[in-house]
């Protein structure tokens, strides 16, 4: 049986079902629960911008649920169903539940494409579904799945429309040198300033970041350019994790013009791991001292100084932050499949893909 998520109690389960089912399994992180019930509340039960459903046994035990909601495509100039948050038990039953129900929505507004897992309002993070690599923790806003996931949803008719993939570096001696040899090269040829952002004046800092995203090649950006009011709103919800030593905007020296930027985040996920989902700012705060992993969220650079290894020599600003701060590990991602120019420039020094996320599409 669906039940469609209405109010807050049915939202609770619809959050806490992962409790259940991920209780036996040491790498699924729980996410901090309260703010996570905060975020859907307003989505889905006071702005009514997502619909949840809920797959329900005959005994009332949870089996399965699904997020979904339904926005235009700018690029492909059509209204696609996106969908998220696909948990379930390893059943082709509840997941044909789940999607014909979602499917029939899509009928009544004539909506033939649907594609997943991806969050419209929130176009670089928890972005296609786990297929590999389930034996490694996520790192902080990227997906974690049942391996048995992507068969659900292959068998159910859906099938790859693109891969992304998180690139993994160490902190070695030997990616040092090769990041250095870079460094050195790039500043004898290029007169180019790499700063910290500037949370003091960030209204400047996201126009800046606005104009890199419009000017740098969009072929794999997945939908339009993000406005300068979601920019905005983005920075103040992950306040908590921002750390200026790994956001980096890099300008021309003579004319002050933004060029390239780079935005990493300390990976927090290892901090939600020991508080298994329950927000205490204190321990939170002492934890994030240990953190020992950098996720890189974002990387653009504008068509000029594509190629140069503009991205390489920001990132070689960013990890000679990495031994005060007690960095050993990076993950770039996701980073689009095709979308060659970064996956070179990491390549570079040392850097070798860790896990592959599939973006599924499906035509009903």
């Amino acid at each position: 049986m669906i039940k469609k998520v209405e109010t807050k109690k049915d939202l609770k389960k619809f959050i806490f079902y992962v409790k259940e089912l991920y209780k036996d399994n040491p790498h699924y992180i729980y996410p901090l629960f309260f703010v996570l019930l905060k975020e859907l509340r307003k989505e889905v039960l006071k702005n009514n911008n997502y619909t949840a459903l809920l797959s329900i046994d005959d005994l009332g035990k949870i089996q399965g649920r699904l997020l979904y909601r339904f926005e235009k495509n700018v690029k492909e100039n059509r209204e696609v169903a996106y969908f998220s948050y696909f948990d379930a038990i390893n059943s082709k039953e509840v997941t044909k539940e789940l999607f014909s129900y979602m499917e029939d929505d899509m009928k009544k507004l004539n909506i033939s494409h649907s594609e997943g897992s991806f969050t419209p309002y929130d176009p670089d993070n928890r972005r296609g579904v786990l297929i590999n690599s389930f034996d490694k923790d996520p790192v902080i806003f990227t997906t974690y799945n049942m391996y048995y996931i992507p068969a659900l949803l292959e068998d159910y008719g859906y099938s790859k429309k693109t891969d992304t993939y998180c690139v993994i570096t160490e902190d070695t001696e030997n990616n040092q040198k090769r990041l250095n040899t870079l460094g050195n090269f790039f500043e004898r040829r290029y007169k180019i300033d790499v700063d910290y952002i500037n949370f003091k004046n960030i209204d400047k800092e996201i126009e800046d970041i606005h104009r890199i995203l419009n000017e740098a090649d969009n072929e794999h950006i997945y939908q339009e350019v993000p406005s300068i009011e979601l920019i905005r709103s983005v920075a103040d919800s992950m306040r908590l994790f921002l750390d200026k030593r790994i956001i980096r905007i890099a300008r021309e020296r003579e004319t002050g013009r933004p060029i390239g930027f780079c935005f990493c985040l300390l990976d927090f996920n290892q901090v939600f791991k020991k508080l298994k989902g329950k927000v205490r700012p204190i321990r939170m705060l002492l934890l994030k001292r240990k953190i020992t992993k950098v996720r890189g969220m974002m990387q653009y650079v504008i068509p000029k100084y594509q190629g140069t290894g503009m991205i390489g020599y920001i990132y070689k600003k960013i990890f000679d932050e990495f031994q005060i701060m007690g960095i050993k590990e990076f993950e770039a991602g996701t980073m689009m499949e095709g979308n060659d120019k970064p996956l070179a420039s990491f390549n570079k020094f040392g850097g070798k893909i860790s896990k592959t996320y599939r973006i599924y599409g499906k035509e009903r």
